[in-house]
Parts: C-alpha cells; structure tokens; sequence
C-alpha cells in the first residue's frame, strides 16, 4: 500500500440566510439530556407596542408629542436563532469560542502575536 500522506479536505461554503448578530444566550440541557438548546438573543431596549395619541374630530394637525406609550417591558431579547448541540459539540464550541476570545483580549492589551490562530 502507498505510504503516502492521508487527509481529508473540507470546504466552507456561506449559508444563502443573513449573519445574525447576538449578544446573549439562553436554554441548558433538553429534558431528555440528549444535548444544548441554546436560544441566541439580541438584546435591546425596548422600543413601545404602541402609541396612544389623542385627536379630535376633524382636527388638522397632529401633535405627535402628546401620545402615551404602552409600554412592552425595559428590555426586549429578539431570539435570533436556536441551535441544539451534542454535549461534546457544546463543550468543544465553547472551548473554540474561549480560545478565540482570549486572542482578542490579547490584542486589546496590544500584544498582537500570531493574530491569525
């Protein structure tokens, strides 16, 4: 048999959907423990479900000031996406995105070594 070198090659090809941004994350283990749900949020303030704004009949201009705003809550946290993840997928992600984090934290400090591992 040939004793030359054996590989696999991978290709990364660009999913067609947006890039979603996201500041937080939320869910643990499923109820059967067969991995991660783990529900990716952007979080925001707020902005109102709606605005009141009183007018009388046949009244020309609006003043958009005077409405009341019914408020939704301080914060809203716009799940982006839902991922479920094996426990060892999790655990190996997590170490990944640590691990490129550090690198980030280095740079901050100005400590620009191998910015590219």
């Amino acid at each position: 048999m040939d004793e030359e070198k054996k590989s696999i090659s991978f290709v990364y090809e660009k999913s067609k959907d947006k890039t979603y941004p996201v500041n937080g994350a939320y869910g643990g283990p499923s109820p059967d423990n067969s991995g991660i749900v783990a529900h990716f949020y952007l979080e925001y303030p707020s902005i109102p479900h709606s605005t009141d704004i009183p007018i009388e009949i046949g009244q020309q201009n609006i003043d958009l000031t005077k409405g009341r705003n019914i408020s939704r809550g301080d914060y809203t946290r716009d799940i982006q996406t839902t991922l479920f993840l094996s426990a060892e997928s999790a655990k190996t992600i997590g170490e990944w995105l640590i691990s490129k984090a550090e690198i980030i934290f280095e740079r901050r400090k100005g400590n620009l070594q191998n910015p590219d591992k």
